[in-house]
């Protein structure tokens, strides 16, 4: 029979975590769903744990491929979904036992599911929450994933099948959830958030997130996000540009954050992100930290970086504070 959910848990040298995740996906309390575990050429012994938990548990379905990233692995479990809805899990972070049940619950009327998450470290968990709790659909789904206002990963959610057909799955080392996540944005989604921690992501050494981004890449991705929003099926017009340039926002502005980072301010990318901020100043305070706008700014005078790094610092440290007071709550 066709299961309600398909769960995709890629997998690629996470032999610690494993057991715990594919656990909590054998804990789950609604029961209607195949897991699509997928190892992506796993050197450590991944593999073979993947392998013990689907011999007593006839729901998981087991692919080994060769190594070619995790966009690669999604896309191949994606052909051979069968759920009606799609949840995806990394293979190191874990799911609350009814994280399901309360998602496919509060589905009707939808096309994406939400809920909120808790980081997971040696030192505690922290549950971040959404400061949106209402419906929403369209451009501002868009905006929200642009502006890093909203979560913009795969997990903690629940998607309609049908919302990844025919997506192009970007192969490329950070921001392959973004790049899907713009393409079903596009496909104008009803969106819904319910007021519930249910997926932990666990912060490890060694994670793609935790990888500092160069210039070069900053360019690249910006070019695809360029590519999705501009194309013609997406319908976008004119906002394309306010669109395109709300995510070089963000990507520049931890680029010239980093004092080991060298100076890029006089090249022609800079320089477009800097006359966007001109033009759609008074938008982009809606959405934007205005000192990422400042240090952007700043950053056209190379005799200027050392004011620059000093604004990230405060960033920083007032980041830091806010976590641990959460913590301390």
């Amino acid at each position: 029979m066709q299961p309600k959910v398909s769960i995709i848990v890629p997998v690629y040298n996470v032999e610690d975590y494993i057991d715990a995740c594919l656990d909590s996906v054998e804990r789950q309390t609604f029961a209607d769903f195949e897991a699509i575990v997928i190892d992506d050429g796993s050197t450590d012994g991944s593999w073979e744990a993947v392998r013990r938990h689907a011999a007593t548990d006839s729901r998981l379905v087991t692919i080994r491929t060769e190594n070619r990233g995790v966009a690669r692995a999604r896309e191949r479990a994606l052909s051979e979904a069968r759920g009606t809805w799609i949840a995806f899990l990394d293979g190191d972070d874990v799911w609350e036992p009814d994280m399901l049940e309360r998602l496919v619950a509060s589905s009707d009327g939808y096309d994406i599911v939400c809920c909120d998450y808790k980081r997971i470290s040696p030192a505690g968990e922290i549950p971040v929450r959404t400061r949106h709790r209402q419906d929403f659909s369209g451009e501002d789904f868009l905006i929200r994933l642009l502006a890093m206002t909203d979560s913009v990963a795969l997990w903690a959610r629940l998607y309609r099948r049908e919302l990844f057909e025919g997506l192009r799955h970007y192969p490329m080392r950070q921001g392959q959830d973004l790049l899907l996540n713009l393409q079903i944005g596009c496909r104008r989604p009803r969106v819904h958030h319910i007021d519930y921690v249910g997926y932990g992501y666990v912060q490890r050494a060694g994670s793609s997130i935790r990888r500092k981004p160069d210039f070069d890449y900053c360019c690249e991705f910006a070019t695809r996000v360029s590519e999705i929003l501009t194309a013609p099926e997406a319908g976008l017009g004119e906002r394309a540009e306010f669109m395109r340039l709300l995510n070089a926002v963000w990507w520049y502005a931890g680029y010239v954050s980093r004092s080991s980072n060298p100076w890029k301010g006089d090249t022609p990318f800079a320089a477009w992100v800097r006359e966007g901020i001109v033009r759609w100043h008074k938008e982009l305070l809606h959405h934007c930290d205005s000192s990422a706008l400042r240090m952007i700014r700043m950053d056209a005078c190379r005799t200027l970086r050392p004011a620059i790094f000093a604004v990230a610092l405060v960033r920083r440290w007032s980041s830091s504070l806010g976590r641990r007071m959460k913590r301390i709550r």
